[in-house]
């Protein structure tokens, strides 16, 4: 490698969301690396606060350049005006935008810094965001709890996503992993990390089982509908 020869990399955006009366989100532009997003979803989580999955840059992006994110909404309020790319282990820096009444889908986008064409765009649609306000609704994993402790079978890929995620750590992935049956993992799962980690736990796990017991959700959800 050449010295002093900018490296291009892979990027994740990450973004999390409040569930507050006004919208705030956290958006992460950080090199792609699995301890680092576990990381920063654990500490998120942890806060309250939910992911938003969206896709990455397709491009890979310089080291040291700075970029910028912008909303295409007036009363955005976004800081700061922009960021150096750059490996931090542990707390990495991130874009926060507040939007005091949202009420429509909006566009975010990231530009290098100088640049007017985006590298990155993503619509966040409004049901992504929107608060659920003072109505509950019962979350499909609670609802269907019976069902999904009898009737999970591919515990070892849902407990490996959950790692990679951040919704449970190593300790309760290594202990979670030595109980004999899917049932009792299931039982260990539902009283542990999922009750501690809430609405965004759960929302992780909602999505990793549409993935890994897609045919199972389908089925609850045809017999429910």
């Amino acid at each position: 490698m050449k010295v002093g020869v900018p490296v291009k990399i892979n990027c994740n955006m990450l973004i999390y969301k409040t569930n507050t009366a006004f919208l705030t989100l956290h958006v992460y532009l950080i090199p792609c690396d699995p301890g680092l997003q576990q990381e920063l979803n654990r500490r998120q989580l942890s806060s309250g606060y939910r992911a938003i999955q969206k896709p990455h840059p397709e491009k890979s992006l310089k080291m040291g350049d700075r970029f910028i994110l912008t909303a295409d909404l007036d009363d955005a309020k976004i800081y700061p005006e922009n960021l150096k790319l750059r490996y931090k282990s542990r707390f990495p820096n991130f874009f926060e935008v507040y939007i005091k009444k949202p009420d429509t889908d909006f566009m975010l986008s990231l530009a290098q810094k100088n640049e007017r064409q985006p590298v990155w765009t993503r619509e966040i649609r409004k049901d992504e965001y929107q608060s659920t306000g003072h109505k509950q609704v019962e979350h499909f994993v609670d609802k269907h709890q019976c069902d999904l402790i009898a009737r999970v079978c591919n515990t070892g890929p849902i407990l490996d996503n959950l790692l990679r995620e951040g919704v449970i750590q190593q300790e309760d992935y290594d202990t979670i992993g030595t109980i004999p049956t899917t049932q009792e993992r299931m039982r260990k799962l539902y009283s542990g990390p999922l009750k501690a980690g809430g609405q965004a736990a759960k929302d992780v796990f909602f999505r990793i089982l549409e993935e890994k017991e897609s045919f199972l959700v389908a089925d609850i959800k045809r017999r429910e509908s």
